[in-house]
Protein backbone atom coordinates (compact mmCIF):
# COMPACT_ATOMS: atom_id res chain seq x y z
CA UNK A 1 0.00 0.00 0.00
CA UNK A 2 1.17 2.81 -0.64
CA UNK A 3 1.61 6.93 0.90
CA UNK A 4 -1.92 8.12 0.02
CA UNK A 5 -3.66 5.00 0.67
CA UNK A 6 -2.38 5.01 4.22
CA UNK A 7 -3.70 8.68 4.31
CA UNK A 8 -7.05 8.39 3.35
CA UNK A 9 -7.10 4.85 6.04
CA UNK A 10 -6.22 7.40 8.69
CA UNK A 11 -8.21 9.91 7.49
CA UNK A 12 -11.31 7.71 7.28
CA UNK A 13 -10.52 6.51 10.80
CA UNK A 14 -10.45 9.62 12.21
CA UNK A 15 -14.06 9.95 11.39
CA UNK A 16 -15.22 6.14 11.87
CA UNK A 17 -15.72 6.43 15.59
CA UNK A 18 -13.79 3.07 15.49
CA UNK A 19 -11.24 2.34 17.92
CA UNK A 20 -7.79 2.15 15.56
CA UNK A 21 -8.01 -1.56 16.44
CA UNK A 22 -11.18 -2.27 15.67
CA UNK A 23 -10.85 -0.01 12.26
CA UNK A 24 -7.19 -2.19 11.60
CA UNK A 25 -9.36 -5.47 11.59
CA UNK A 26 -12.74 -4.21 9.66
CA UNK A 27 -10.39 -2.73 6.80
CA UNK A 28 -8.06 -6.19 6.76
CA UNK A 29 -5.56 -3.41 7.74
CA UNK A 30 -2.27 -5.08 10.34
CA UNK A 31 -2.58 -3.17 13.30
CA UNK A 32 0.89 -2.61 13.93
CA UNK A 33 1.10 -1.05 10.25
CA UNK A 34 -1.53 1.52 10.75
CA UNK A 35 -0.05 2.77 13.87
CA UNK A 36 2.81 3.46 11.64
CA UNK A 37 1.29 5.17 9.46
CA UNK A 38 -0.69 6.85 11.70
CA UNK A 39 1.75 8.28 13.81
CA UNK A 40 4.17 8.99 10.92
CA UNK A 41 1.45 10.79 9.25
CA UNK A 42 0.86 12.97 12.00
CA UNK A 43 4.43 13.94 12.01
CA UNK A 44 4.63 14.83 8.66
CA UNK A 45 1.67 17.19 8.89
CA UNK A 46 0.46 17.99 12.87
CA UNK A 47 -1.59 20.77 11.54
CA UNK A 48 -2.76 19.38 8.25
CA UNK A 49 -6.49 17.67 10.29
CA UNK A 50 -8.40 19.79 12.66
CA UNK A 51 -11.77 18.22 13.97
CA UNK A 52 -14.51 20.54 13.91
CA UNK A 53 -17.73 19.57 15.94
CA UNK A 54 -20.47 21.90 14.73
CA UNK A 55 -22.97 22.44 17.81
CA UNK A 56 -26.69 23.97 17.19
CA UNK A 57 -28.69 25.52 19.71
CA UNK A 58 -26.57 24.99 22.67
CA UNK A 59 -25.94 28.02 25.12
CA UNK A 60 -23.31 28.36 27.93
CA UNK A 61 -22.95 31.23 30.78
CA UNK A 62 -20.02 33.44 30.79
CA UNK A 63 -19.05 35.80 33.16
CA UNK A 64 -17.10 38.64 31.95
CA UNK A 65 -14.15 40.04 33.66
CA UNK A 66 -15.33 43.60 33.78
CA UNK A 67 -18.96 42.99 34.60
CA UNK A 68 -20.42 40.86 37.62
CA UNK A 69 -23.33 40.06 34.72
CA UNK A 70 -23.63 36.68 33.43
CA UNK A 71 -24.60 36.50 29.82
CA UNK A 72 -25.51 33.84 27.85
CA UNK A 73 -23.84 33.13 24.39
CA UNK A 74 -24.46 30.33 21.81
CA UNK A 75 -21.80 27.91 21.25
CA UNK A 76 -21.04 27.95 16.87
CA UNK A 77 -18.92 25.13 16.93
CA UNK A 78 -15.67 23.77 19.12
CA UNK A 79 -12.50 23.07 17.37
CA UNK A 80 -10.12 19.72 19.26
CA UNK A 81 -6.90 19.20 19.07
CA UNK A 82 -5.48 15.98 19.26
CA UNK A 83 -3.88 17.01 22.59
CA UNK A 84 -6.76 17.25 24.42
CA UNK A 85 -7.61 20.91 23.84
CA UNK A 86 -10.57 22.94 23.13
CA UNK A 87 -11.63 25.90 21.78
CA UNK A 88 -14.90 26.93 22.04
CA UNK A 89 -16.17 29.29 19.06
CA UNK A 90 -18.78 31.82 20.20
CA UNK A 91 -18.20 34.52 17.14
CA UNK A 92 -19.97 34.49 13.66
CA UNK A 93 -16.25 36.32 13.03
CA UNK A 94 -14.27 34.01 13.72
CA UNK A 95 -15.98 31.12 12.33
CA UNK A 96 -15.70 32.89 9.06
CA UNK A 97 -12.22 33.25 9.43
CA UNK A 98 -11.32 29.89 10.15
CA UNK A 99 -10.94 28.41 6.56
CA UNK A 100 -7.91 31.31 6.50
CA UNK A 101 -6.63 30.67 10.35
CA UNK A 102 -6.33 26.90 9.09
CA UNK A 103 -4.66 27.47 6.18
CA UNK A 104 -2.33 30.11 7.17
CA UNK A 105 -3.57 32.30 4.58
CA UNK A 106 -4.44 35.37 6.53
Amino acid sequence: MDKRQWQAHVSKHSTSGLSKSAYAKQHGLVYCNFIYWTKKLAQQSPDAFVVVNVTSSNTVKLKTESKSVIETAEILGVLEFPNDTRLVIHSPELVAQLPFLLTGNV
